[in-house]
Formats: structure tokens, C-alpha cells, sequence
């Protein structure tokens, strides 16, 4: 397309920069310059920055995700929180265990009325200190009637009285909790699990009204199951978490374990089984006669057997200390550790190192 000059009108070549007419210089329309190459790169780094931002964040997320995941994922540790928690939640969800904690049972207060006879002196003294706490009125003495006429004391049930009644049971308080708990230094691996034995000293919530009132506080505390407050209980590790179990899966558990030492005593030769009954001798020891077992079962060892239920198991004692040692004979048997109290009425019965039961002398 033909060019002309702007001021005189003369054809102008395709190339030309000057009219050659009048010499004005030819207005060419000209390329836009490029940015410089250095406006770029401020954009680019600002990219750059933004994506390492990103990223950073992401990994951080990542991370924290990760340890997250792996804190759900561990086993719960064995320490004084997760102890106390594990005997809360017990304690909280079972109110049977809990009742037998808070609540006496020594007498049918579930009646109206407790009769005692004047020459029942523990039984009136106690009574007593209920009627000074409130649950009782004072009694009155009558006589028994009948030929055998006997004065007798009739204590009525006063009304804090009923309201401390939980069905046939008087109890001090609705609940309690861990205050100082033991035995998580004391895990051991029982069976292919954790177990441990755990000793907890309890407080009181919710206490009773007439109980923190009462002038005899201390003394109605020491009439409970557990006067002291403190309970030993067996815990396991299941599912990951600290749980309160029954001794007898701490027994199942225990039994599994001398399984164990069973078979790898067979792989060993005389086997470790057979190097301790070696040790034993025969002769008298200290846990001779009969015992009562918590759940009204009763043991009885002889100078060579232990007797559960009609079934004889011979065996070996050892003694030392006030620790004895029961190790059965034969292949099927379970070697048990039992240690005396002081004045050898109770004991407490181990497997494989594990308190298992406490037992209580047969007196004949």
C-alpha cells in the first residue's frame, strides 16, 4: 500500500525515512519494545516463593498428620495418669465394685427396726454411733417376751437413715476417685500381653451429708469392706489402652505363661521347671491346712500337695523368708508362689510373679 508525506503529499518509496520532496521524516509506526529481561524475573521468584510456601505448608501438615496418626496408634504408656483413669472408668462403670467400697452390709439395715439384745455390747456400740450421726433414733429397751423374757434395745431407722440406703446396704458416699495410684513401675508380659497390679488409694466424691457431719467420721470409715480406702486391682493392656481386668484372665494369662516356661524347658534338657524342683526337699512349711479363696472356693496344702476341689496336685515346697514356693510334679502342672502376711492368716498367691488371689486361713 502506497505511503505519502504527511506535509507536502509526495509518494514516498516503501523504504524511505525522509520525503524527498520537503525532507520531512517519515512517521513509521513502530514494534512495541520488549520488557527487559530483568522485569521477568522478580515475577518468577515471586512464583517460586509462593510454590516453596506451598509446599512447606503441605510438609508441615504432613507431619504434624503423621505424628498425630502415630500417637493414636501407640500403645498407652504405663503411668500414673493411665492408671488412675483405667480405676476411675472401673470404678465409675461397675457399681457393684463400687458399693462394695462405700457401702456396709453388717447389718440388715434395709429393716425399720434392729432389735439387740442389752448382752450384744459391739453391736449396740455401733449402732450407737449411727444414732449420733442422725440415721437412727435412740434406742428404746423392751423386753424380748416369752418364756426366756431378755431385755433387748430397738433402734428405728430415721429418715437420713432410709436416704442412705442403697437396697439392703448403708452407704457414705455415691462415688470416689484415684487420689495416688502404684504399681505402672511394676509391668510385666504375661501370656504375650502387659499386665500389672495396681494399688489405689481412693477419695470420696459426693460423701454423704450425715458422714461429714458425723462426730464418728473416722470410725464409720474403718466399718467399710476396705476401711483404708485403698484397693488392689489387676490391669491389663488391651486394645492399646490401660484396662482394670478380672483375676481370673490374669490367672488365663499367668497359666499361658507357664506354658511357655513348660516348652522351653522341654527344649532345654532337665528344663528350668526341673532345675528349680531340684532345688525342693520335702518337709513341713508354713502354708499347711486350709485357706479360703476369694471367691468361696478353698485350697488345701499338705506336706507334699496342694487340694482345689477334690483335685490332688503333688509337689515340692520351698520356703524362704515368708515367701513359699510350689513347684508340681509332671509336665501339666503350675509352679505358684505364695507369700504369708506377718501373722500368716492371709497369703497372697502369685503365677509366674503375678498376684493372682489373697487367701484366708481356715481356722478349724
Amino acid at each position: 500500500m502506497a505511503q505519502f508525506c504527511k506535509q507536502c503529499g509526495t509518494a514516498l518509496t516503501p523504504d524511505a525515512r525522509f520525503c524527498d520532496e520537503c525532507g520531512k521524516a517519515v512517521n513509521v509506526a513502530s514494534s512495541p519494545t520488549p520488557a527487559p529481561a530483568s522485569a521477568a524475573v522478580p515475577v518468577r521468584a515471586g512464583m517460586q516463593r509462593r510454590h516453596l510456601i506451598l509446599a512447606g505448608g503441605v510438609l508441615a501438615v504432613v507431619i504434624v498428620a503423621g505424628g498425630a496418626l502415630a500417637w493414636l496408634l501407640a500403645p498407652e504408656a504405663a503411668s500414673a495418669s493411665s492408671f488412675s483413669r483405667a480405676v476411675d472408668a472401673h470404678l465409675t462403670a461397675d457399681e457393684a465394685a463400687r458399693d462394695k467400697l462405700l457401702c456396709l452390709t453388717n447389718l440388715p439395715y434395709q429393716k425399720e427396726e434392729i432389735r439387740v439384745a442389752s448382752y450384744d455390747s459391739s453391736t449396740r456400740q455401733w449402732l450407737d454411733i449411727l444414732v449420733r450421726s442422725g440415721l437412727y433414733a435412740a434406742p428404746v429397751e423392751q423386753s424380748s417376751g416369752g418364756w426366756l423374757a431378755q431385755p433387748q434395745f430397738v433402734y428405728a431407722l430415721a429418715a437420713p437413715g432410709k436416704a442412705a440406703l442403697r437396697g439392703d446396704k448403708l452407704c457414705v458416699a455415691k462415688g470416689v476417685k484415684v487420689a495416688k495410684v502404684s504399681g505402672y513401675e511394676q509391668v510385666r508380659e504375661m501370656g504375650g500381653q502387659q499386665v500389672a497390679m495396681a494399688t489405689a488409694k481412693l477419695a470420696l466424691t459426693d460423701e454423704a451429708t450425715w458422714l461429714a457431719q458425723s462426730p464418728d467420721r473416722a470410725l464409720i470409715l474403718q466399718r467399710l469392706p476396705h476401711g483404708d480406702l485403698e484397693v488392689e486391682l489387676p490391669l491389663a493392656l488391651v486394645d492399646k489402652q490401660w484396662q482394670v481386668t478380672d483375676r481370673a484372665q490374669l490367672q488365663q494369662a499367668a497359666m499361658a505363661m507357664a506354658g511357655a516356661m513348660r516348652q522351653a524347658s522341654g527344649a532345654q534338657g532337665a528344663g528350668m521347671l526341673d532345675k528349680l524342683k531340684g532345688l525342693f526337699s520335702f518337709g513341713g512349711h508354713p502354708l499347711e491346712g486350709k485357706w479360703k479363696a476369694p471367691m468361696g472356693g478353698v485350697l488345701e496344702f499338705t506336706r507334699d500337695s496342694v487340694i482345689e476341689n477334690d483335685k490332688v496336685s503333688k509337689g515340692t515346697f520351698a520356703t524362704e523368708g515368708n515367701v513359699v514356693t510350689f513347684a508340681p510334679e509332671g509336665a501339666g502342672g503350675m509352679a505358684m508362689q505364695i507369700s504369708l502376711s506377718n501373722s500368716n492368716n492371709t497369703a497372697t498367691l502369685s503365677i509366674g510373679g503375678m498376684p493372682v488371689a489373697v487367701l484366708q486361713r481356715v481356722r478349724d
